[in-house]
């Protein structure tokens, strides 16, 4: 039987010991491809995000923002030319390439912003087209690689012009806006539109009485101190005159009458009325005087009414109304003066009473439905008289409307809330702006009446609740309203309507 042999291999010239990589050139072959699809991912990856990535061309904007009256406002932004230069790269390609870029941005953005006091919505739109034409020259050689700089020139174009412009439009809604503060919190004041478009604020309550005054720009929306009046002054009265200067007259127990001038921003004393008045009514008539009527001296209420006249500066008495009043409501409608409701000390009135300047007489006119003290009245152009609110022992919410060609009140709508102290303002549109008052609390609400349907409309609510503030329809439709009572303080601010078309 064959025996076992152990087995030993022999150093020969043909059988010499094998190297290490030659038992092992599979695995190196294996991490050799491995290293090759690395570096082909790693080089593609720059070639795409690095190499050849196209930059971002920067927009420079600039923007131009005109602001008018009334809304909407436009605002033009400019695109400046780019010229894009792609950076030098050692790339194996061989190729030459021609590109044609062809971009559109369009974006549009649209912001809201509602609270109970305020609602704006703004819509913003922005177009903007490119065409661009890169010319891209790569040269390449297996042993040399060079690639030129890519000369990018973009172009942009509108179909309205044939320079690079976008345009952004903006609408501003119809509201109410903060504009800036007075310099003192009032109550009762007095305001007045002069011929410069700037709004006179006199006197009022603020801890005491106020003889100062401020004067409103309305293109830069600031408010500055003019000179103060002579005398302190709650519950007068603030008239236009023809010739631009601004006559008030009365207050707390006073007879004083006193004239600025918008020229030189000045006070003047003029001659005293024949009776201290205060909470009375002034009306400009026709012949350029001044009709002033009723009020009260502490607790006697008159029923005594004088005429200043601007071009002599002197009071005269004329015939007496056939009620005494304070809290009174007085215009002007076909060359009358229409004087309304009140309180004579001992009832709230209803009655009305016309003044003829030809013939300085007064006469009774038909009566309203209901008494009304502390309301409001506006005049139509075609002569009608709405008065709204006020109080007779109760807020009111009524209203009713006087026609002088018939000499009769009908009651028009009611109006949403019940007020007293409150402001109304007739606006270029014809509608009749109701705002603020006190029904237990300040009111921040406003409503709107159209003498065409007959109806009231709640609108926009103002920013504070206010009771005894002013309003002035300035020349630009808007609506200046300012201070009043917030039913804890005395209020600064000023707060603008934007109407509605």
């Amino acid at each position: 039987m064959p025996t076992n042999r152990v087995f030993s291999e022999h150093i020969t010239g043909k059988n010499r010991p094998r190297k290490w990589w030659h038992r092992r050139r599979i695995a190196i072959i294996s991490i050799f491809i491995i290293i090759l699809i690395i570096f082909g991912i790693t080089l593609g990856l720059l070639l795409k995000f690095v190499i050849l990535r196209q930059k971002k061309p920067a927009i420079t904007t600039t923007t131009i923002v005109t602001r008018s009256s009334p809304p909407p406002l436009t605002t033009t932004s400019t695109v400046a030319q780019l010229t894009t230069t792609t950076p030098t790269s050692t790339l194996l390609i061989t190729s030459i390439t021609a590109l044609t870029l062809t971009s559109f941005i369009s974006s549009t953005t649209t912001l809201t912003a509602s609270h109970s006091p305020t609602s704006i919505s703004t819509s913003t739109t922005t177009s903007m087209t490119t065409t661009s034409t890169p010319t891209l020259l790569v040269t390449s050689t297996t042993s040399a690689i060079t690639t030129s700089t890519a000369i990018f020139t973009a172009t942009t174009s509108t179909s309205s012009s044939s320079l690079p412009t976008a345009s952004t439009t903006i609408t501003q809604q119809p509201g109410w806006s903060n504009t800036g503060n007075m310099n003192y919190a009032r109550v009762s004041h007095r305001a007045s539109l002069l011929a410069n478009e700037k709004v006179l604020i006199t006197g009022g309550y603020n801890n005491g009485f106020l003889n100062s005054a401020e004067l409103y720009d309305p293109s830069t929306e600031i408010w500055t101190l003019t000179a103060a009046m002579n005398d302190a002054r709650q519950g007068h009265t603030s008239s236009i005159l023809t010739n631009g200067k601004v006559l008030v007259t009365g207050g707390f127990y006073l007879n004083s009458a006193e004239l600025y001038d918008p020229s030189t921003e000045s006070w003047t004393i003029t001659d005293t009325m024949n009776y201290s008045r205060q909470w009375h009514t002034a009306s400009v008539l026709p012949s350029e005087k001044v009709l002033v009527t009723g009020g009260r001296i502490g607790a006697v209420y008159l029923d005594s009414a004088e005429l200043y006249d601007p071009s002599a500066g002197t009071w005269t008495l004329t015939s007496t109304m056939n009620h005494a009043r304070q809290g009174h409501a007085s215009a002007l409608t076909n060359g009358k003066v229409l004087v309304t409701g009140g309180y004579d000390g001992n009832a709230y009135l209803n009655s009305a009473e016309l003044y003829d300047p030809t013939a300085r007489t007064w006469t009774l006119t038909s009566t309203m439905t209901y008494a009304r003290h502390s309301h409001t009245i506006s005049v139509f152009r075609d002569g009608k008289v709405l008065v709204s609110g006020g109080e007779n022992g109760g807020y009111l919410n009524s209203a009713e409307l006087y026609d002088p060609l018939t000499g009769t009140w009908t009651l028009a709508a009611s109006t949403n809330h019940v007020r007293y102290g409150h402001v109304a303002s007739l606006l270029t549109n014809e509608k009749v702006l109701v705002i603020g008052g006190w029904d237990g609390v300040a009111l921040n609400s406003a409503e709107l009446y159209d003498l065409s349907t007959g109806t009231w409309t709640t609108t926009y609510s103002m920013n504070y609740g206010r009771q005894g503030p002013i309003s002035s329809v300035l020349t630009n439709g808007k609506v200046l309203v300012t201070g009043g009572w917030s039913g804890s303080v005395n209020l600064n601010s000023a707060e603008l309507y934007e109407p509605t078309t």
